[in-house]
């Protein structure tokens, strides 16, 4: 088996309470040429402390990076610049991996000859939750691995589930995460739709990661505010003027940008304006829901924190 420096990174905002899951399973990793790289989102709790002290508790490199908050891909990128190895893996910092996670994870490159690899950009494993040992979504079928580029992507889609994935620091090259004024969430797909239009991946159901659930705290618990409102709108900004390519419902982004757009900052409409997307129906729809959408942005102005 190949044994290449694997950069694990996780980017951190206020887990004083978890981050002991990363600890203890990266201590009990099996592959040991590793190096880890954890950026600090602008936390205010204790976990900076817990952060230095770990990294004085284990024999591979652990080095640490302070940002104002930003959001998770803003930590992203600032993780990314400071990776050395050949490949890369992201744990989120209230999750774990199992103690052979990236030994198997490395494992997968012996199913790719080295000469084709540079046309692979990730080797995917799976998760399971803390309450189940079954994998989260449906496994993948035999033969995915056989399927052209375009129809694994599809089949990937199709099984939906958590997933973790060993990923080429070389595919991902200078690519990074856009930093839209304003905004602190921007989904992981902006980047992985390209990266999947140029490389193949490989598919596996090996078991990886354990993927905690149902703790109060994701994105879907989040109650509304201004910036929830900021994010939405700018998520769907991008599903629209990338409708064609990632076949994106446009009707189905078009209410929420229409109508949060004037519920976001000031800050946010001036470095992220007003377009007009689409073709003609999409053209017209959003040219006749400009003026209600301004009536609300002042009847509901006070409702938004």
């Amino acid at each position: 088996m190949d044994n290449p420096l694997v950069s694990v990174y996780t980017c951190v905002y206020n887990r004083a309470d978890k981050i002991h899951r990363v600890f203890n399973s990266m201590k009990a990793q099996t592959y040991k040429n590793l190096e880890h790289i954890i950026v600090d989102d602008g936390s205010t709790d204790n976990v900076l402390q817990l952060l230095e002290q770990y990294s004085k508790e284990v024999s591979f490199p652990v080095y640490i990076y302070h940002k104002e908050n930003g959001g998770k891909h803003t930590a992203t990128n600032v993780a990314w610049n400071h990776c050395n190895g050949e490949y890369l893996v992201q744990l989120d910092s209230d999750d774990e991996l199992f103690p052979d996670g990236i030994e198997k994870l490395v494992g997968l490159l012996d199913n790719v000859p080295v000469e084709k690899r540079k046309d692979y950009w990730c080797y995917v494993g799976r998760c399971v939750t803390q309450n189940s040992d079954k994998i989260v979504g449906l496994p993948y079928p035999d033969g995915i691995n056989s399927q052209s580029r375009e129809e694994a992507s599809r089949t990937d889609f199709q099984v939906g589930g958590e997933k973790i994935a060993l990923i080429s620091a070389s595919a991902i090259g200078s690519m990074r995460f856009p930093e839209p004024v304003g905004v602190k969430f921007v989904s992981e797909r902006v980047v992985w739709e390209p990266m999947k239009e140029k490389y193949k991946s490989w598919y596996s159901n090996l078991i990886i990661r354990k993927y905690y659930v149902d703790e109060g705290n994701n994105l879907s618990n989040q109650k509304i505010s201004r910036q929830t409102v900021i994010n939405k709108v700018w998520s769907c900004r991008w599903q629209l003027e990338n409708r064609k390519k990632y076949q994106t419902k446009g009707l189905k982004c078009l209410l929420p940008y229409c109508f949060g757009f004037f519920l976001t900052s000031k800050e946010y409409r001036k470095g992220n304006p007003y377009l007009v997307h689409g073709g003609f129906v999409l053209y017209l729809l959003q040219l006749l829901l400009a003026a209600p959408a301004w009536i609300s942005h002042f009847c509901l102005y006070f409702l938004v924190k």
